[in-house]
C-alpha cells in the first residue's frame, strides 16, 4: 500500500459559475499527471469521446491516464475508494456543489492524513455577483463559498459590462485582499497554477480551513482482534464518517477501512504501522470513551483476576 499523500483542489463557486468547463479544461490540460476528478453528474462534463478510454458504472477513464467518478451520496466513500486504487492519483480534483460549502469539504483533507489541501478555487459570476450578494436566501451560502476560496476567479466577464467586472472585482479585493482574483475565459486557466497553489506561495503553508470534523488517532503496537474492532466500530456508525488502520492480530497484519457505512479488512503484506485513524462528526465520542473502547486492554495481573470474580 502506497504512503503517497495526494493532493486535493476544491473547484467552488455557485450554481452556473463554470465550474465544470474549468474542469473540463484542467483535464483535457494533465500534462502528464494522473488526475481523479470527483463529480456529481458525468453528464454535464461533456468529455470529447475521443479522450474517453472506457466507461465502467460510476468510473470514466480518459485516454490521458486522468479518471472522473461520481461522488454518489457519500463524499467519504468515493474518496476512500480513490485512495484505494493503484496507483493511487497524483491529485485529486473535487468539484463540489453549487450549493455545497467547500470548508467542509476541505475538512477531510485537514484530517485525513493521506491527504493535502492543496487549495480551493473559488469561481464568482461578474453577472450575477450582485444578486446572489444581496439575495436574503443565498447570500449566507454564497458568502461562505467566496470566503474560503484561496484563489478567486471571475467569469461570464464576457456577458458583463467592463463596470460590472471591475466593480465585482474591486468588491472581492477589498474583502480578502491578500486573495489572488484573476478572470477566466471559458473555462481557460493555467493548470500549472491552479494544480499547485502551494508550490506557487498562493496558499499560505499553515492555512486552517475551520470545519466540524473530528479526528482520533492512536498509534497500536499490541494485536488488535479484527472482529472485535470490527464490532467496536458498529457501535459507532452513527458518528463515523472514515476509519483506516493497519494492524494485526493472530491471523497477520491487516488494513482496515471504513466509509459510507461499509467496513472492509485486507491482507497487509507488510509490518504494520499501527496506526489507525477515525474521521467523524462533532458528536462522534471523546478521547477518553474511544480509548477505552477501540485500545486492547491489557490483562489484569493474577492477583487482581482473583479479586474481580470475588
Amino acid at each position: 500500500m502506497s504512503n503517497k499523500v495526494v493532493p486535493i483542489t476544491i473547484i467552488a463557486g455557485f450554481l452556473g459559475t463554470g465550474k465544470t468547463s474549468l474542469l473540463n479544461h484542467l483535464l483535457a490540460h494533465a500534462e502528464g499527471r494522473r488526475l481523479t476528478a470527483l463529480v456529481n453528474d458525468f453528464g454535464a462534463l461533456n468529455i470529447d469521446s475521443e479522450l474517453i478510454a472506457a466507461q465502467n458504472g460510476n468510473q470514466i477513464s480518459l485516454a490521458n491516464g486522468c479518471v472522473c467518478c461520481s461522488i454518489g451520496d457519500d463524499l467519504t466513500l468515493a474518496l476512500a475508494q480513490v485512495m484505494n486504487q493503484t496507483p493511487r492519483p497524483d491529485h485529486i480534483l473535487i468539484e463540489a456543489s453549487g450549493v455545497a460549502d467547500p470548508a467542509r469539504i476541505a475538512g477531510f483533507a485537514q484530517v485525513d492524513r493521506e491527504l493535502r489541501l492543496d487549495g480551493i478555487i473559488t469561481l464568482v459570476d461578474a453577472l450575477a455577483h450582485q444578486r446572489h450578494a444581496n439575495d436574503p436566501h443565498l447570500a449566507d451560502n454564497y458568502q461562505r463559498q467566496i470566503e474560503a476560496g484561496h484563489f478567486l476567479l471571475l467569469s461570464k466577464t464576457d456577458l458583463a459590462s467592463a463596470a460590472q467586472t471591475q466593480s465585482v472585482s474591486q468588491q472581492l479585493a477589498a474583502q480578502k485582499p491578500t486573495t489572488p482574483i484573476a478572470i477566466i475565459e471559458h473555462g481557460v486557466f493555467d493548470a500549472k497554477v491552479l494544480l499547485g497553489l502551494n508550490e506557487t506561495g498562493l496558499l499560505p503553508a499553515q492555512a486552517e480551513i475551520k470545519h466540524d470534523l473530528r479526528q482520533w488517532s492512536a498509534h497500536m503496537t499490541a494485536p488488535v482482534p479484527r472482529l472485535d474492532l470490527l464490532n467496536s466500530l458498529s457501535t459507532l456508525a452513527p458518528h463515523l464518517l472514515r476509519a483506516k488502520a493497519v494492524l494485526h492480530d493472530a491471523e497477520g497484519a491487516y488494513v482496515l477501512h471504513y466509509a459510507g457505512g461499509q467496513s472492509s479488512v485486507s491482507p497487509f503484506d507488510a509490518s504494520p504501522s499501527g496506526h489507525f485513524v477515525l474521521i467523524g462528526k462533532p458528536d462522534m465520542p471523546d478521547d477518553a470513551s474511544l480509548a477505552q473502547l477501540l485500545t486492547p486492554q491489557a490483562p489484569l495481573p493474577a492477583h487482581r483476576q482473583t479479586e474481580a470474580r470475588q
